[in-house]
């Protein structure tokens, strides 16, 4: 498959066997949406969706570029067990201000504002000028825990990194930050045994979230359920195995796959996939049977999907998520990350509107791009 757009098709060619354990997870749907162009307005669309080369000149003759526009190809996507769902056309990548990034330009203008963000930095000195859990600290050796002063539940810790850019990590500090923060889950559920359903999550710098640039992730054990997101998706689970008889995950995998939009590193456990109905863009989902803190091959594939991210995707701002069982049950499903783009800090626009409030997510990026990067990198 060479793009998203080309998904319903993909998946009408597939072995009956596969195309039923697709069709078992998800609903496709392609359609044309039609429009008409002024001559009034063309020059000015040339210049907005030309394909353009390195000189910023058109090479693209304004009969193609009207052709692309007048018929555009939307694929629409449904996760029946979850209800998530997306939207996907390859034209507005490069619509007014979503052209594809300068990845030096981004990068000098966030590393800017990183070095500035050091004046005043109270998390570059966590033990003086942050609060901390009523049980202490967890040290590590790249990082150490906080108590968050203004906090999204009654357990809600802050794992600060030593380091105050959070673009800038090696392997063996990520896998302490993943470490500690499940030390931090294990004393948390000590001090309270009612606390019981562990979420990691690192919002990296503003877009995402982040209300402090110096690299910190958020760790939250919630009371009597897992968070609502994470409670869909446990329902989720349970309903597939009743309703079809297999292994939710087995085959959301074995979907992916089908259609070229997954990898399983060679010598690893872990399996990885570029979701069909993503949240935002870009979004990759890592799934463990085994604690990510004690598994190596998670962590290394939570590195490589981040640096490629960074290094090669140009990515700065983005979510990372571990939604994983209760803390004491039974081991009812796999760890699961999920690291999603959440665009450029160049940009004032939000990359999160009423469609994606209310209605289905509008993703711009190709899957099919992300996959072949992720491939090159791992």
């Amino acid at each position: 498959m060479q793009s998203i757009i080309e998904l319903e098709e993909e998946v009408n060619k597939l072995p009956p066997k596969e195309k039923r354990r697709f069709k078992a997870i998800f609903d496709v749907s392609t359609s044309e949406g039609k429009l008409k162009i002024p001559d009034s307005f063309r020059q000015k669309v040339l210049q907005y969706f030309g394909k353009k080369n390195e000189n910023e000149q058109i090479i693209e003759a304004e009969k193609q570029v009207l052709k692309r526009l007048c018929t555009q190809k939307i694929v629409r996507t449904f996760n029946r067990r979850t209800r998530e769902g997306a939207l996907f056309n390859g034209l507005r990548a490069t619509r007014p201000g979503m052209r594809g990034q300068d990845i030096a330009i981004e990068k000098g203008f966030v590393y800017k504002h990183i070095k500035e963000a050091l004046k005043n930095c109270d998390l570059c000195e966590p033990e003086k000028l942050t609060s901390e859990d009523t049980f202490g600290r967890v040290l590590g050796k790249h990082c150490t825990t906080g108590a968050n002063i203004a906090k999204y539940d009654a357990a809600h810790g802050m794992l600060i990194f030593n380091r105050h850019n959070p673009l800038e990590f090696s392997r063996e500090e990520l896998s302490d930050y993943i470490e500690v923060g499940f030390k931090w889950f294990e004393k948390a559920r000590k001090a309270n045994k009612e606390f019981e359903y562990p979420f990691f999550m690192w919002n990296c710098l503003g877009k995402a979230g982040a209300s402090q640039v110096h690299g910190h992730a958020h760790l939250l054990v919630g009371k009597g359920m897992h968070y609502a997101k994470v409670e869909v998706l446990r329902e989720a689970i349970q309903e597939y195995k009743q309703k079809e008889g297999g292994n939710y995950f087995d085959d959301l995998f074995g979907a992916h796959e089908s259609v070229e939009l997954a990898l399983a590193p060679k010598n690893s456990n872990v399996r990885i996939l570029v979701y069909v109905t993503p949240t935002k863009e870009k979004e990759t989902v890592i799934i463990s049977p085994k604690p990510v803190a004690e598994s190596d091959d998670a962590k290394k594939a939570i590195f490589k999907t981040l640096r490629c991210f960074i290094d090669n995707l140009g990515v700065t701002c983005f979510n990372l998520t571990v939604s994983m069982p209760a803390l004491r049950a039974s081991k009812s499903h796999p760890h699961v990350v999920r690291v999603v783009d959440r665009g450029s800090m160049l940009k004032a626009t939000s990359d999160v509107a009423g469609m994606e409030l209310y209605a289905s997510n509008v993703i711009a990026s190709d899957p099919c791009r992300v996959i072949e990067a992720l491939k090159e990198c791992f």
